[in-house]
Parts: C-alpha cells; structure tokens; sequence
C-alpha cells in the first residue's frame, strides 16, 4: 500500500459510518466494545451492549450469550480489517488526524496533494494573496532603491513559462502593478522588510567594491 492508497484507507476509517449491527461511531470515531481488567486481561465492556443487547432481545444482560459477543467483535474485526491497516497504523492515523484537524485538513485533501505533488501539479507558494513583500529595485527602471520599497501581492499568474506574482504598488512616486517570476523573490523580491534590508546592503557593498574596476576601465 503507497502513501496515497494509505491515506484514502484512512479517510475511509474517519467517514466510517454505524452499521446495523455495530456500535456507536462518533466524529469518525468508534466507541470500544472492550476493556481491560486490572491485569491487563481483555474482556467486553458489558455496559456499551447493554443497550443493544435489550433493544433487540428485550431480555436482561444476565440472559446475554458468548454467541452475542463473538458476532458483535467479529462485525467490528471486519470493519478495522476491511481499512488494510495494522493497530500501530490506526494509533498513528489517530495522531496524524488530530494535528490535521487543527489544520482543517482531511485525509482525502492530503491524498489529493500528494497525488498532485507527484504528478508535478503541485506549487508551494512562497506567499499569498494579501501579502505585503518588499523590493529593492524600481519595478520599472531596476535602478537599486535607497531603501526596500512595500508592494502587495496582488495575485497569481501562471504563463506557459512560468509562474508569476502580481505585485502591486502604490505610492507617490511609484504606482501601478508588475508581474515577477516566482524565483525573483529572496532576489529582488523579499518576503520581510529586515531580508529586504539586508539584501538592499549587501548589493550596495558589492556596488561600492566594483566601482574601482569600473573607473579603472573607463580610464583606459
């Protein structure tokens, strides 16, 4: 079994829904059947059938019979075994569902994405709509700025030769939107005003470091 079929065999087990002969199943959960005693042994938690065993025999608990209990573990066996999955898979697929839960994301959505991701159909973007990223050279001339200049992120374009992120400006020297290709950012385009600083910096060094060789050369 991949990691997709895994995840869609856990998806399954979360949207489990109560049979007719089957106990109670909670947010994707089911209630136990079983206990254990003190010693470790286990046994039926003869409390969860209780309501099932008068329901359909209208007799008390007492008259209950090992038959009963053998065709009620025997359906629940089946469905766990019916997933493909192990008790270690099933207790980390438990674990794995809380820390997805608290992302509001299912089983199947990351079946989905690691089917896309596989596929090379899926893109990690580095930001999102709403964003503000910062520049450090003039959208239109590229001449390098004095200090890192703030664009909002406008939104998402993919061309037949790349992906793009709309940026737009608004300021009163400088306005208008402009298309950067993805990799320009953690270049030109930085996620934080204190990168955008730093890079500014470090390219005004390299300047200041060149321009020697370069009025050497129109000297010659």
């Amino acid at each position: 079994m991949d990691a997709v079929e895994f995840l869609k065999a856990l998806e399954r087990r979360r949207n489990y829904k109560r049979g007719p002969n089957d106990g109670h199943c909670r947010g994707g959960v089911m209630e136990r059947l079983t206990k254990r005693g003190t010693d470790g042994q286990a046994m039926m938690d003869c409390e969860k059938c209780k309501a099932d065993w008068t329901g359909k025999h209208g007799k008390p608990m007492v008259d209950c019979t090992a038959l009963y209990c053998r065709n009620r573990l025997l359906d629940r066996l089946v469905e766990y075994e019916d997933t493909g999955l192990s008790p270690q898979a099933c207790a980390e697929a438990r674990e794995a569902g809380k820390v997805l839960s608290s992302c509001d994301i299912s089983f199947g959505r990351l079946a989905e994405l690691l089917t896309a991701d596989k596929d090379g159909r899926l893109v990690v973007l580095p930001c999102k709509v709403g964003d503000t990223v910062w520049v450090t050279r003039n959208p239109w001339t590229g001449k390098l700025l004095k200090k890192p200049l703030d664009a909002y992120v406008n939104g998402m374009k993919m061309y037949s030769h790349g992906l793009y992120v709309n940026l737009l400006f608004d300021t009163r020297k400088i306005n208008g939107t402009r298309d950067y290709e993805i990799n320009h950012i953690g270049k030109t385009v930085f996620l934080t005003h204190e990168e955008a600083e730093k890079a500014l910096e470090a390219m005004k060094d390299d300047w200041i470091e060149t321009l020697p060789v370069l009025r050497r050369r129109s000297n010659t």
